[in-house]
This record gives C-alpha cells, sequence and structure tokens, in this order.
C-alpha cells in the first residue's frame, strides 16, 4: 500500500512540473511576440545594503536606475544615462 501511494505522489508531482513548465514556455513566447524582449532588467549593489535595479531600454539606449527608500517605504530613480553618449557613439 505505502509503495503505490509513493509511486502515484511521485506521478502527480511529474506531471505537476510539467504543466509548470508549458505555462512558462507560453508567457515567454506570448511575451516576445509583444515586443517584451526591448529591455533588460538586472539588479546590483549600489552601496552596503543598498541594492538598485537597473532597466536598459534597447530602442533608446539608455539605462535607468531605481533604489528602494526603506524609510519612504518607495522606489527613487536616479538620472537617466544615455548609453550612446557614454560610450563615444553616435546613433
Amino acid at each position: 500500500m505505502k509503495k503505490i501511494l509513493i509511486v502515484s505522489l511521485v506521478c502527480v508531482n511529474v506531471l505537476l512540473v510539467a504543466a509548470l513548465i508549458s505555462v512558462n514556455l507560453n508567457r515567454a513566447e506570448a511575451q516576445v511576440l509583444r515586443g517584451g524582449n526591448d529591455y533588460v532588467m538586472i539588479t546590483g549593489r549600489v552601496e552596503a545594503g543598498l541594492e538598485a535595479v537597473y532597466v536598459i531600454d534597447m530602442k533608446t539606449r539608455t539605462l535607468g536606475a531605481w533604489w528602494f527608500d526603506r524609510t519612504g517605504k518607495r522606489l527613487r530613480p536616479y538620472t537617466p544615462r544615455n548609453l550612446m553618449s557614454d560610450f563615444g557613439r553616435k546613433r
């Protein structure tokens, strides 16, 4: 009886993982079709105990960054940067 229960639980878990992977693959394809690949988002440390979210807009070649203000409990932006002028290239 225990063996049948364990085998059936393993089978259910395998089916759930397969369903999860299938749903995530369909979402990724939908994002690419809508132009969801125009941005790159990464996180990084700005200073000790402070992290930021960096977003690169691939169309306009700009870099935006936001950090979380714990006292005000909101995101605060840094000044956006034009990557083409920062790297000395013209469009």
